[in-house]
């Protein structure tokens, strides 16, 4: 068994050794090869005559036109979008009722549209603060303002105090144009 194993194994690799020479055209006589010999000197390599070739000069002023949005442009494409973060709330009212909310409510309005620019600025309110009428179970809230931090909202607690004794700075999920 052992001899004819090894028979085998020679048999294999003299069948791949002689299928490995062998080619798949036949031989076909090309005759003399040419040899292309380069230029001896640099010189001669070297001389070359830009004249013939012309250069046309780059049009600089042209405007390059594309569709990619201005603000992407000018890095702005993020400025006035709305965002949602913590911050603070003043909570001006908290009951069961929704019609005392509704009517405390209607009061905070009537407050917040009778100050003018200046009180507004001082206390730290924009033209577009919110009052915020809120229901978590069971009680309905009422909450004004969106300041990213705690001491812009303490300012408008103490002016508020006056109208609505139990106000109080709450954390709170904010909306912020950035």
């Amino acid at each position: 068994m052992r001899l004819r194993l090894n028979t085998n194994v020679l048999f294999t690799l003299l069948v791949g050794v002689l299928a490995g020479c062998s080619s798949g055209g036949g031989a076909v006589d090309r005759g003399p090869s040419v040899v292309v010999v380069g230029p001896t000197l640099w010189s001669e390599a070297e001389s070359l005559d830009v004249s013939k070739y012309p250069d046309t000069p780059i049009e600089g002023d042209k405007e390059t036109v594309h569709d990619v949005p201005a603000s992407l442009m000018d890095n702005t494409a993020d400025d006035g979008t709305l965002q949602e973060i913590s911050g603070f709330r003043v909570q001006i009212f908290a009951s069961i009722e929704r019609s005392e909310t509704v009517a405390v409510e209607e009061r905070a309005r009537l407050w917040l549209g009778s100050l003018d620019e200046e009180a507004r600025e001082s206390l730290g309110l924009k033209e577009t603060t919110e009052i915020y009428h809120l229901y978590s179970q069971p009680y309905f809230r009422v909450r004004i303002g969106d300041f990213e931090n705690r001491v812009e909202a303490i300012l408008l607690v103490q002016e508020l105090r006056r109208l609505f004794p139990g106000a109080f700075v709450v954390p709170d999920i904010i909306r912020v144009v950035r």
